[in-house]
């Protein structure tokens, strides 16, 4: 079930709360019911709508659904393999909790791959990708002028995709795909931290401009630092406490 649902890419005690009844909307049954289980477990996990630590109780998530408790099982198990959810004997699921050297651990590495993906798209990107890119930007920058800090997280998941397949690199890819979720659960509190989304933006427009002269080296040194000062916000706001609004 893992292989066919995910293409991509420590806990707390039972005292943490349960997901919103509100947080996952009703699923009408399709063949491909499994699947858009998974999507939509995941997109509340990665939103931050299903908060770290949730216990996830497969009853009550079928419920929620509208769907049996089969699919939800198996989308559980595929979740637990890209290490988005946990299990704990004799307790059942819970949405990762990330102590703070997991997170440094998984930054530091993402920040080896981004930063190769980079050098490598300075020698391999297209003109039509580079435009893509700047008009993206659009996206982000729509998204933040409005408070969409849903639609800013998926642009900024979107963006940095694009940059790895402009590297083309299958395995790069594949091993960027192992930590792009469990990343993106840390991103969805840092979004809302005061001034990061419009810095991330900036060196957003940066990282283009010099992906388009072709810059590798400079840009290497600006993807590492636009993927480490994303740490330190995780590591100041992102673990123990909501980021201020």
């Amino acid at each position: 079930m893992h292989s066919r649902m995910s293409k991509r890419f420590i806990s707390s005690g039972n005292s943490a709360r349960l997901p919103d009844s509100r947080a996952l909307e009703p699923l009408a049954e399709t063949p491909q019911l499994g699947a858009r289980v998974y999507q939509s477990l995941l997109h509340g996990i990665v939103s931050g709508a299903v908060e770290p630590g949730s216990p996830l109780r497969p009853d009550t998530l079928a419920e929620q659904l509208q769907v049996s408790t089969t699919p939800v099982r198996e989308a559980l198990l595929a979740l637990e393999g890209d290490g988005v959810v946990i299990k704990r004997p004799y307790q059942g699921w819970f949405v990762r909790e990330f102590s703070e050297q997991a997170a440094r651990e998984m930054y530091e590495y993402r920040a080896c791959l981004e930063c190769l993906g980079v050098r490598l798209a300075c020698e391999r990107i297209t003109a039509e990708e580079i435009e893509w890119l700047r008009v993206h930007q659009a996206v982000g920058k729509a998204a933040l002028a409005s408070g969409d800090m849903n639609a800013y997280r998926i642009y900024n998941a979107d963006l940095h995709a694009a940059i790895l397949r402009a590297a083309r690199n299958s395995y790069l890819f594949a091993a960027m795909g192992q930590v792009s979720i469990q990343s993106q659960m840390l991103v969805a509190r840092t979004i809302r931290v005061i001034g990061r989304p419009s810095r991330a933006i900036e060196e957003h427009a940066r990282l283009i401009r010099l992906l388009a002269n072709r810059d590798s080296r400079a840009a290497q040194r600006l993807m590492e630092q636009h993927i480490l000062s994303a740490l330190q916000d995780i590591l100041r706001y992102g673990l123990k406490q909501p980021p201020p609004e």
